[in-house]
């Protein structure tokens, strides 16, 4: 006879097997939930419903403790340990047992069966991810068991989130709400305009139905711009289309695909927008690296276009890659994006492609036009006119989000590149951006010289700004120059601007200077020996050019400018002399450098790349123009970081002297380990403030070899020069010598009455010591206070067990035990060195024997200890 319990099992299961296309565990899981909720609610496994089952997926950790109380069985203490492989076997014995019908005995209190609970037992079991035939060494853990690597999870906890997926969506569709994997864009709040994946939802619940609502309260949303996801009410999300993937044409108004590779927009304006299907057509044919987005300024039902239509064309104009429009009959007038919008003469001659209208005679060479004065090429065929839209498009350029609102002119340019890349690394998303300007020089290696671009952003913090981006490819700039003694007697070559060459302006002169077109493949040198080559028939070793400085010409355009110099020998300075007294009329020239700084014929900026290149030591070239700043902030961030440890502890001199300390180790680990000041550890700070000479070996070994001239004997500054580092100048006033002691507080280490006196004291064969020697010790009391986190020095203790039971005494400073792979000190401290009562010599205690005891007993304070103090290792004494 089959008991109620097991007729109860057997109606869970069979109402889970509805649901075939669920996996195995994931059936075994809710049949589970269905007997669990017949038997809380005293039901009826048939009555259960899908939104019951997920208000108790709402709290797996309570499901499984409601599941583990109705299941008890034989507890065993290997249950959460076994094997992927040991787990297997229990389930698929547990599912031999059901197809037999051998119920076996009771585990539990009723209703609950054997077998049942075997089948719980199986599922705790862990849950195991198939390996590869092949396993790297390096995979190998404790975690791989055979042919399985253990997921973290036990088979049930799998097994009830995928139920929570599967459940959801079943739910969903019923709900009237959207289903998970949708996109979707968010129309409100402070993510409004992103968009993204559907990933979960939550239901809100109803405890005393005990099921979940009908509507959905939350959805989880994966953003398309960031990794990141926010819980969006569904009334501010909107579903979005499904696009094609490689084609997709959009009318006026309507929504555009959230990623594209290249963007066209067909203007309406004309007398008939026939040609549009001849352009989609051509356009259809594009072999490009993504999806092109046709743009068509007129909307789908052929009406004319209401206000916030004309909104879209203006905004799509703003971010197509090409515009193609039909010239107009009155050629000396822009043409027309729409019929109320003319093309802006600004904004899109870079992107314009005109077609002449079907019927019309072409425009007469040389005849006088928008498209002429504007450099607007037209085209006498539509299909001329796409073919030259897509040679500029190429195979496109993948955009999403944001960066959708970036012509390819400016997203392929290497400025705008180097600022993405910038923003990337800051984690700052663009949302929106506005081309505000190109301008493009003849004579540049690239389509576009100068940009600017109104740009919003969102920041890592949630805040959003707005900024303009104004840039253009960098300059490269060569000083050909003669040296001579004194070094301002240095003769320059300069070169006169075209205008000025025509003597039709008087312009400052500049230095032999081109765009600096990096996509042309080489380094600086290399482009700069070309130049030289072609433009003054120089011909020259490449390895004589240096490198000489990165510098922004100003803050406004930020041009970054790369200056190369080369120095003539005598006899190429007079055969180059003789070349230019020969040559017309803004040929290059020759000028001291003395002249032009009294009466400069050159701008500053060009003055100072000049004297930058020929002054006798010039600076070594940065490879990175922001190293020095970064290094000052990190100085700042190592003085503040000291300053606020310090400060309590020590005042006056005193305090400014440990936090000179503190700071040096703190600024040296920076740069040893390479990483921010705020995180370097307490530990390996307190490392090294083991004494002195562990301080001074790893300032002056890592200070001196970044550029500090700590170490005076191998600089090759002037005093005054080492003077003017902050860091170096810091360093020297530690190393001075201390003044001799002053009566008032005594810092040094406390003596016995009996102990001998230091007959060496502060001053060694009559030579103070540095003061750095008498810091190190309080600077470790400083860090050490941070750090200590349970006996503190010279807190009173008792022993609570072992030899000493029962006495009392102070505590000196813990036992420290070093790492020297790991540069820090093991912690938290296991033994202290105490000094007890009645005793002449001090003992190693474990922590766990001393207890505090507080009492009337007090004794002053002295520095603690350092890990290298004699009396920190019992084997000294």
């Amino acid at each position: 006879m089959v008991s109620n319990g097991a007729r109860g099992w057997e109606d869970a299961q069979a109402k889970a097997r509805e649901f075939q296309r669920f996996d195995r565990n994931v059936r075994d899981a809710l049949a589970l939930i269905y007997y669990l909720i017949a038997a809380q609610d005293g039901g009826v496994v048939d009555q259960v419903s899908l939104r019951s089952v997920r208000y108790r997926l709402t709290d797996p950790q309570r499901l499984h403790r409601d599941l583990a109380e109705l299941l008890p069985g034989p507890a065993r203490e290997e249950d959460g340990t076994r094997p992927v492989e040991t787990g297997l076997a229990d389930l698929a014995q547990a599912r031999l047992l059901e197809r037999a019908q051998d119920y076996g005995p009771f585990t539990g209190p009723p209703p609950v069966e054997g077998t049942i609970w075997k089948l719980w037992h199986a599922l705790n079991a862990q849950h195991g991810v198939p390996l590869e035939d092949t396993l790297p060494s390096d995979m190998v853990t404790e975690d791989v068991s055979g042919r399985y690597r253990s997921s973290g999870m036990t088979v049930f906890e799998h097994a009830v989130r995928e139920l929570i997926g599967q459940v959801d969506q079943l739910l969903l569709p019923a709900s009237g709400a959207l289903s998970l994997q949708a996109h979707v864009q968010v129309t409100g709040g402070v993510h409004a305009g992103r968009t993204g994946h559907l990933r979960a939802v939550t239901w809100g619940a109803d405890a005393e139905q005990r099921t979940c609502t009908d509507t959905p309260t939350v959805f989880r949303v994966d953003f398309d711009d960031r990794r990141e996801s926010a819980d969006i009410a569904p009334a501010d999300l909107e579903k979005l289309p499904e696009w094609d993937r490689r084609f997709v044409v959009v009318h006026a108004g309507e929504p555009l695909p959230t990623e594209w590779a290249a963007a066209v927009l067909l203007a309406a304006a004309g007398p008939s927008p026939a040609w549009h299907a001849e352009a989609v057509e051509r356009l259809r044919r594009w072999q490009g690296g993504g999806r092109m987005v046709v743009l068509l300024a007129r909307p789908r039902h052929g009406q004319a276009l209401n206000a916030e239509e004309e909104r879209w064309v203006d905004s799509a104009a703003g971010w197509a890659d090409e515009i193609i429009a039909l010239e107009p009959d009155d050629r000396s007038s822009p043409p027309r994006l729409t019929p109320d919008q003319p093309a802006d003469a600004l904004h899109h001659p870079a992107r314009l492609t005109l077609a002449a209208t079907p019927g019309h005679v072409p425009t007469p060479e040389g005849a006088p036009s928008w498209a002429r004065t504007h450099r607007v090429g037209v085209a006498p065929t539509i299909a001329g006119a796409v073919e030259a839209a897509l040679s500029r498009i190429g195979r496109g350029h993948r955009r999403a989000a944001g960066h959708r609102r970036v012509p390819l002119l400016v997203a392929n340019s290497a400025a705008f590149i180097g600022w993405s890349v910038e923003q990337l690394t800051a984690d700052t998303v663009l949302e929106d951006a506005r081309v505000e300007w190109v301008c493009r020089e003849e004579a540049a290696g690239e389509p576009i010289s100068w940009w600017s671009l109104r740009a919003r952003l969102r920041h890592q913090d949630g805040s959003r700004s707005e900024e303009t981006v104004l840039a253009h490819p960098g300059l490269l700039s060569v000083v050909v120059y003669h040296p001579r003694e004194p070094w301002t007697d240095t003769e320059v070559v300069l070169l006169p601007s075209p205008a000025a060459a025509r003597g039709k302006t008087r312009e400052f002169l500049r230095l032999p200077t081109v765009v600096n077109n990096v996509r042309a493949g080489g380094g600086n040198t290399d482009r700069a020996w070309s130049f030289l080559v072609e433009g003054l028939s120089l011909f020259l070793e490449s390895d004589r050019l240096r490198g000489s400085a990165f510098r922004n010409d100003s803050q406004l355009t930020s041009a970054r400018r790369s200056v190369v110099r080369v120095a003539l020998t005598d006899g190429e300075f007079d055969d180059l002399q003789d070349r230019l007294e020969l040559s017309p009329a803004g040929a290059p020239e020759v000028h001291q450098l003395a002249n032009l700084m009294a009466n400069p014929v050159c701008d500053w900026a060009t003055l100072g790349a000049i004297t930058t290149a020929v002054q006798p030591n010039p600076p070594t070239a940065s490879l990175d123009p922001w190293a020095a700043r970064q290094r000052m902030l990190q100085w700042r961030a190592a003085v503040r970081r000291a300053t606020t440890l310090a400060a309590p502890h020590h005042e006056g001199s005193d305090a400014a002297a440990v936090r000179d300390v503190i700071t040096m180790i703190l600024y040296a680990l920076h740069l040893r380990e390479r990483q921010p000041v705020a995180e370097v550890s307490w530990w390996t700070v307190l490392f090294h403030l083991q004494d002195a000479q562990h301080v001074i070996d790893l300032v002056e070994q890592t200070l001196q070899d970044t550029g500090h001239d700590v170490i005076p004997r191998l600089s090759f500054r002037s005093p005054n020069q080492r003077r003017a580092d902050p860091i170096a100048r810091r360093w020297a006033r530690l190393n001075r010598p201390q003044d001799p002691p002053a009566a008032g507080p005594h810092y040094g280490p406390d003596r016995r009455a009996d102990s001998a006196p230091d007959v060496q004291g502060s001053r060694r064969g009559n030579r103070p010591d540095p003061l750095i020697k008498a810091c190190v010790p309080r600077a470790a009391a400083a860090v050490h206070a941070v750090l200590e986190g349970s006996f503190t020095k010279h807190q009173r203790i008792r022993v609570t067990a072992g030899q000493y039971e029962g006495r009392a005494g102070f505590v000196l400073h813990p036992a420290w035990t070093l790492d020297r792979e790991t540069l820090q000190i093991a912690v938290p401290p296991t033994t202290y060195i105490v000094d007890l009562d009645d005793l002449d010599d001090t003992v190693e205690i474990d922590a766990s024997r001393l207890t505090s005891y507080p009492d009337e007993h007090s004794r002053p304070g002295s520095p603690p200890a350092t890990p290298n103090d004699p009396a920190a290792d019992p084997t000294t004494r």
